[in-house]
């Protein structure tokens, strides 16, 4: 297994296009208990990488790691948007990242034996889970995180490198992500969405509430719990009752 900063290499190398949008936050620790080997699925529903077209997965868990390296294999370019910090040991993670964490070490193993071109068209990795839970769960770390319009290239952007079309591997879209989908819609992008049927079809994305408003990053942050070291992950105390009735935060 590499270190820290090999590994994130191997993710994100100096020589892709879209590494300037690759987050380092799962990389900063090294999880305990690495499986020996990925197993690496088959994916049916794209047979080869397209230069026009962009994919976002935003699947559970190490699923989305797990076929971000099957379309590595077809010549897409994984890029990591996990920004939720992996909880120190003893604490319970609102989000549990762990296997995805793991999978990410295990994955650059892979990914060393891969000759992906600099240009190669992306693959966003999210986890579909990063909002789950209660907000600002008491006694846990809170790790939940969403993705911004800044955390991903811009229309413009995409336009330029050729991209047409994007296909999210999900269910279905998810609020945070129709903000950033619906600035590429607008600019001529088409949006697909390949479900747990594994058939891709044409979607058109509906402008989520506060689209492009300036308010929209404010309050969806202030209910999440920034990290000092980038990402989003803290813990929050539990409030306990004091001898004298006043309330305040503690430990338990």
């Amino acid at each position: 297994m590499f270190n820290q900063i090999k590994t994130y290499k191997l993710w994100a190398p100096d020589n892709a296009v879209w590494t300037a949008w690759a987050k380092p936050v799962l990389f900063a620790t090294i999880p305990v208990g690495v499986p020996v080997k990925l197993v690496i699925p088959k994916i049916g529903w794209i047979q080869s990488a397209e230069k026009n077209t962009m994919v976002i997965l935003d699947l559970p868990e190490k699923r989305g790691v797990e076929e971000a390296l099957a379309l590595a294999g077809l010549g897409y370019r994984p890029v990591p948007l996990y920004n939720g910090v992996f909880g120190p040991s003893g604490y319970a993670m609102a989000v549990d990242v762990s296997g995805i964490a793991k999978a990410l070490y295990q994955g650059a193993v892979n990914l060393q034996d891969l000759r992906i071109p600099g240009d190669a068209p992306p693959a966003f990795m999210l986890d579909s889970s990063r909002m789950d839970g209660y907000s600002k769960p008491m006694g846990r770390y809170d790790n939940r995180w969403c993705v911004f319009p800044q955390d991903m290239p811009s229309a413009a952007f995409l336009v330029q490198r050729g991209i047409k079309r994007i296909i999210v591997r999900a269910g279905a879209v998810a609020s945070d992500l129709s903000h950033i989908l619906c600035r590429y819609q607008e600019q001529g992008i088409g949006i697909y969405l390949c479900g747990d049927s594994k058939k891709i079809r044409p979607v058109t994305v509906s402008k989520p509430s506060e689209f492009k408003s300036l308010m929209y990053r404010f309050k969806v942050t202030l209910g999440l719990t920034r990290n000092a070291a980038g990402g989003f992950g803290g813990y929050v105390p539990e409030p306990t009752q004091s001898g004298s009735g006043v309330r305040y935060y503690g430990m338990g």
